[in-house]
């Protein structure tokens, strides 16, 4: 026999859940919890406006202190590059977020697209971008000068000697500017001295031979003086040790004639900002940050009072140290000419980790009646972690 339960006014019935079960409606959800009203918040936090206002404020800040104040050493390893790609992804980000049906409202929109684009016009000179190859006419006439510079990774130690030499002799260059004539240990902790002259002399027969410290620069052209400049001059006078040398003699000018003009020639190698070695958590990386960076504006201020007092045509170049993203530069870029600009690449990267040029080290400057012809990077058959910059010039 069927019983029948008749459900009478006030009364509950069997098949209804009871009061706070998870599904009834007002179990919870008029009364939400801290994290459910965290949760409900996120909507209304316009995160790609305060990313961008964010990014812009640091382009700001790199302006102001890159170069100025050692910390920056640090934040300016970042490749050149995320100067542009970042404001350009803020952008596309912000302009297809007005396709979502749920799109922030139009001021919050341009107002971020307009920081953006605020951003990459203030950190376009830190990118790296060679517009000036655009423009640049290759000349007609055959160049009056031909120069290599080329850091060779000490001395390309991990190099057959015959590979070596025959790779740089193939570039048949008038002057060579080469800089770590060197050897190293311990993976570039400890360095020493290389004694290759007499290779020098069998590979390159008829060349004038100029060493100071770790920089050798090498001219077939008649050589009127060679010295070293900044804040390594008179060492080479002095009794001291290699180790002085390499460590003060990272400015070489040499003088060279070209038909009946006098030319200076600068082999630069500032020293390195930072050892990627060392732990960030300990206080003897920034106790060297600091100490490399007071090397390296000696020897930048050094060069820039040594190029403030001659009147010759010139050309400086070698390994910097110093991307576009560094205010080290800011000098030299804002007085002298980049030889880049009458290359081929619009970022001629020269220095790569894990096998991306991602940035350039390595520059070529110009002021006088000197013009560059033409301008390449060489990978140099891989030999060294730094690739050449190969030029020519006329006077």
């Amino acid at each position: 026999m069927t019983e029948h339960l008749t459900v009478g006014r006030g009364a509950r019935s069997t098949t209804e859940p009871p009061s706070g079960f998870p599904g009834e409606p007002d179990a919870g959800l008029d009364r939400p919890g801290p994290v459910r009203r965290a949760a409900l918040l996120l909507p209304r936090v316009r995160w790609l406006w305060v990313a961008t206002w964010l990014w812009l404020v640091l382009v700001l800040v790199h302006l102001a202190l890159s170069g100025r104040w050692w910390p920056m050493l640090m934040p300016d390893l970042a490749p050149p590059l995320v100067y542009a790609a970042v404001p350009l992804l803020l952008v596309a980000v912000a302009v297809t977020g007005r396709l979502r049906r749920d799109a922030p409202p139009h001021r919050v929109t341009w107002t971020a697209v307009a920081g953006a684009v605020a951003a990459l016009v203030l950190g376009w000179n830190s990118t790296g971008v060679q517009w000036g190859v655009l423009f640049h006419d290759a000349p007609a006439g055959s160049p009056d000068l031909r120069v290599v510079s080329w850091n060779t990774r000490y001395w390309g130690s991990d190099t057959d000697r015959g590979r070596f030499y025959t790779t740089i002799r193939a570039q048949r260059a008038d002057v060579y500017l080469l800089q770590e004539y060197l050897t190293t240990h311990d993976d570039g902790a400890t360095v020493e001295p290389v004694d290759q002259l007499a290779q020098l002399r069998h590979y390159f027969p008829g060349y004038h031979i100029i060493v100071r410290g770790e920089l050798v620069t090498l001219s077939r052209l008649p050589v009127v003086a060679a010295r070293t400049v900044g804040a390594g001059a008179g060492v080479e006078h002095a009794d001291a040790s290699w180790q002085t040398q390499f460590d003060k003699e990272k400015v070489l000018r040499t003088d060279v004639r070209v038909g009946s003009r006098t030319v200076s020639l600068y082999n630069v190698h500032i020293p390195v900002q930072i050892n990627m070695g060392l732990s960030p958590l300990g206080s003897r990386l920034y106790r060297m940050m600091r100490s490399n960076d007071r090397d390296r504006q000696a020897q930048f201020a050094g060069l820039e009072s040594e190029l403030a007092s001659n009147d010759l045509p010139t050309v400086v170049a070698g390994d910097f140290n110093t991307s576009p993203a560094m205010g080290d530069l800011r000098t030299l870029r804002g007085v002298m000419q980049d030889a880049a600009d009458a290359g081929d690449s619009l970022f001629p990267g020269t220095w790569s980790f894990q096998g991306a040029p991602l940035w350039r080290l390595d520059w070529a400057f110009l002021s006088g009646s000197i013009t560059a012809d033409h301008y390449r990077i060489d990978p140099m058959d891989g030999i060294s972690d730094h690739r050449a910059q190969i030029m020519s010039f006329t006077l």
